[in-house]
């Protein structure tokens, strides 16, 4: 009779393990879907941004090909850390730099539209208008993913098995507070 009911206990603990191994790997795939989505729009608005660099408007401001360098760069810069965060999209430091590269291209748009032509500084800000208008409501699904796994992680009895299993706290992405420029 003893061993019946120590053998119901180890079942009963073998199955919430299992389930709540299962919720916190399903709550974990659901961060890196939602990143995915952030990640599709932040390319999308990249290249748009990389086209415009290349478009017919800002071939007649040849002349400033360095401000034209440093905007590709930026964006180049943004586009591997983005690489980057696609085969790691838990990882603080990985998501730290995204953060670093984004800030970095906002205020190299703000630098070069002090120096550009009336007539490429309307596109210049349209494209900056357009990534910090579009991201913040991208990140919104993200950043709730990232609370419904971080509270599971670390609620009580499931923390010591997210400990055992080395699963870490998603990291959400914190920007600075920046209004767009009004540069024009």
């Amino acid at each position: 009779m003893a061993w019946l009911i120590v053998s119901l206990l180890l079942a009963l603990c073998l199955f919430w393990v299992v389930g709540a191994h299962n919720r916190m790997v399903r709550l974990r795939g659901d961060v890196a879907r939602q990143w995915g989505v952030v990640d599709v729009l932040w390319l999308k608005w990249l290249m748009r941004f990389q086209g415009a660099i290349s478009a017919r408007q800002i071939l007649a401001w040849a002349s400033e090909a360095e401000d034209l360098q440093l905007l590709q760069d930026a964006s180049d810069a943004l586009v591997e850390a983005l690489s980057d965060a696609r085969a790691q999209p838990l990882d603080g430091q990985v998501l730290q730099k995204v953060v670093q590269q984004h800030e970095a291209l906002m205020v190299c748009i703000d630098r070069v539209m002090l120096t550009a032509p009336d007539t490429v500084k309307p596109h210049l800000l349209s494209a900056q208008n357009k990534i910090l208008q579009s991201l913040p409501m991208t990140l919104a699904p993200y950043r709730l993913a990232c609370d419904a796994y971080n509270e599971a992680i670390g609620q009580s009895p499931a923390s010591w098995l997210a400990r055992r299993l080395n699963l870490r706290p998603a990291v959400t992405l914190n920007f600075a507070d920046r209004s767009v420029s009004e540069l024009v």
